[in-house]
């Protein structure tokens, strides 16, 4: 389910996040794309990817599989000569348990524009952060229904975050144990000037705009500039992606 975050009283309301889903799994069923999207799948074993991709190939309004491997070493070379726009990756390969997220991070170490989605074992939250921290824009469990998969892959070519309210819940509270976040490139370059690299610390800690404004002495006005200006340098276009690029970016430093 695709899921967008919600603030009440500087803490994260599993409550509201729970009521705004309605809404938003509802825009994700609309998403709608004027040619099919290409997927490349990368399973754990061939029956596993063969059926996966037979599914898939029933929609083929939504949906064009353009390859299933087994091996990280073809999914990458898959993914530089075919440029999928969406993978789905198990964090189960070639006999390792975390063999996908390995390929994950060679993935986005490559520069491609493929966007992935991991496929866990379980809804593990632990492993959908680390799935998170490689690059993943967004996490299916293999328990979750195939519709649920189908309309990861069309939220996330959208452009949207992917994973459930239990997983995102975790991952913020985490983050707010850890260090500010240092939102860097693919060089290390510093992308955000010291004041928004504060304000990204102030959203991964679950603060309003409102509870910035006070914390800094600015005005909401002036917050919610630099958030606009964040979301323009960072491509992205809410908190939740801002939270996760910072996570991503903090392991890539």
């Amino acid at each position: 389910m695709c899921v967008y975050l919600f603030f009440v009283d500087d803490v994260y309301s599993l409550k509201s996040l729970l009521n705004l889903r309605r809404s938003v799994n509802h825009r994700c069923s609309e998403v709608v794309t004027p040619t099919p999207i290409s997927v490349i799948i990368a399973q754990r074993s061939l029956m596993a990817g063969q059926t996966l991709c037979r599914a898939l190939k029933v929609q083929r309004k939504n949906f064009t599989v353009v390859g299933c491997v087994q091996k990280p070493e073809d999914l990458l070379k898959q993914a530089a000569e075919l440029h999928p726009d969406v993978a789905v990756i198990s964090a189960f390969l070639d006999g390792d348990p975390d063999g996908g997220l390995k390929a994950l991070r060679k993935l986005r170490v490559s520069a491609t524009t493929t966007r992935a989605i991991v496929l866990l074992e379980c809804s593990d939250a632990k492993q959908a952060f680390d799935a998170f921290s490689e690059g993943a824009k967004g996490v299916v469990c293999r328990s979750d229904a195939f519709e649920a998969l189908c309309k990861g892959i069309q939220c996330v070519h959208a452009g949207q975050i992917w994973a459930d309210t239990s997983q995102l819940q975790w991952i913020f509270e985490t983050l707010r144990d850890r260090e500010p976040p240092r939102i860097v490139g693919a060089k290390g370059i510093p992308l955000l000037t010291k004041r928004e690299e504060q304000i990204a610390q102030m959203v991964a800690e679950g603060m309003p705009n409102q509870a910035i404004s006070s914390n800094l002495g600015i005005s909401l006005h002036t917050v919610k500039n630099h958030l606009f200006r964040i979301y323009v340098k960072l491509g992205i276009s809410n908190r939740v992606e801002l939270v996760l690029y910072a996570l991503s970016s903090r392991d890539r430093s």
